[in-house]
């Protein structure tokens, strides 16, 4: 018996702003269509995978999809079930038996799932995976029940005789489903339990919430002289001597404040609160809540904070809790995100003669 799987990558994915079509955009170190690929791939009972992919597109991003002598590629057809029915023609030469029919943009289905629906095609010529609905539905302003809803995924198995004939006697090119054709017909259909894993990729955001992460590293330092306070991260602390700066001189925050911008891609401290008059003696920490408006309005929220704070003198143990707290409370972000390190420089440099405060801060961020 010769099993087939089917990907479907034909499609442009108007609602995935981005100039890089969702089947080729990158998700941890691979192109979303590779999982799909991959997993196809290692199992030994698919003997061949069929590809139906726009042409342009496969010629820019050919060497991002996976090579392997079981891959065929066919053209992609202006709508799903035209790249579907280009991808049975060719499954029709290669004297297919069964074939498991998969959309590119659903790349987290569980490999257990192919296994399960090769096992059912003994009995049944049409194996899909569904859930139950999870949200009230409404039809012509009347709620429907959510058990009698199912929310179908692929991959979809058929017998190729009976899906390559269905598809080719059909009239609708715009079907978004296979199954859709069986239903049409009332010809049975097996329904088997999908995964929650199982999600389509529709939006760039489904990506991003899940998969990228920002980094970014800030640095400041202030010279340290006699009748200045104290401040670090927003804290006063008890001191003959404290930074000079425009601001109030919190080298925490300043470098924090960096380590923020700098993951979000909006420049640096220096451009965005210039050594104006309007920034004049300002605290730090106002700087910093005007920066965290910054990550909002970018759908970035703080994934951690790693900070390192450089003083030899005062002692810093005791008000690093009080620091954390503080910084929780403006950046709304968990205390368990936070790190805070207080080091000296054994009384060498500068640093170490009390002259001057330094502080390193890496920062994670992510989308909300």
């Amino acid at each position: 018996m010769s099993i087939a799987a089917l990907i479907v990558a034909g499609g442009s994915g108007k609602r995935f702003v981005s100039d890089t079509p969702k089947q080729f955009h990158i998700f941890k170190g691979d192109t979303i269509i590779n999982y799909s690929i991959k997993k196809f791939l290692n199992n030994k009972n698919i003997s061949r995978i069929i590809i139906a992919i726009e042409k342009k597109s496969y010629s820019k991003y050919r060497d991002f999809v996976v090579k392997n002598k079981k891959i065929t590629i066919v053209n992609g057809g202006k709508t799903r079930a035209l790249s579907v029915l280009n991808g049975l023609i060719k499954a029709n030469r290669l004297k297919i038996d069964k074939i498991l029919i998969h959309d590119a943009a659903r790349p987290f289905f569980p490999p257990k799932l192919i296994d399960l629906q090769i096992k059912y095609l003994k009995k049944f010529k049409a194996v899909i995976p569904a859930l139950e609905s999870l949200s009230t539905i409404v039809f012509n302003n009347k709620i429907i029940p959510r058990d009698e809803v199912l929310q179908i995924q692929t991959p979809q198995a058929f017998d190729f005789k009976t899906i390559y004939k269905l598809h080719s006697q059909n009239l609708d090119k715009n079907i978004s489903d296979d199954s859709t054709l069986f239903f049409k017909k009332n010809y049975p259909v097996k329904i088997i339990k999908g995964s929650l894993n199982n999600k389509k990729i529709t939006y760039l955001e489904d990506i991003k919430k899940n998969n990228e992460k920002f980094y970014g590293i800030g640095y400041d330092i202030h010279q340290m002289v006699k009748g200045r306070k104290l401040v670090v991260g927003g804290i006063v602390i008890p001191s003959k001597m404290g930074p000079v700066g425009h601001s109030d001189g919190d080298s925490l925050l300043h470098a924090l404040i960096d380590s923020f911008l700098g993951a979000a891609k909006k420049g640096d401290i220096g451009t965005l609160f210039p050594n104006i008059s309007k920034y004049k003696d300002v605290k730090s920490t106002r700087l910093l809540e005007k920066t965290i408006q910054i990550l909002k309005k970018k759908k970035l929220v703080i994934d951690s904070i790693d900070l390192n704070i450089i003083l030899q003198s005062p002692n810093l143990g005791k008000y690093k809790d009080k620091i954390k707290k503080n910084l929780s409370k403006i950046c709304k972000v968990n205390k368990d995100k936070i790190n805070i390190k207080a080091k000296t420089t054994d009384r060498l440099g500068i640093i170490g003669k009390n002259k001057a405060l330094a502080c390193e801060v890496i920062s994670v961020l992510k989308y909300d």
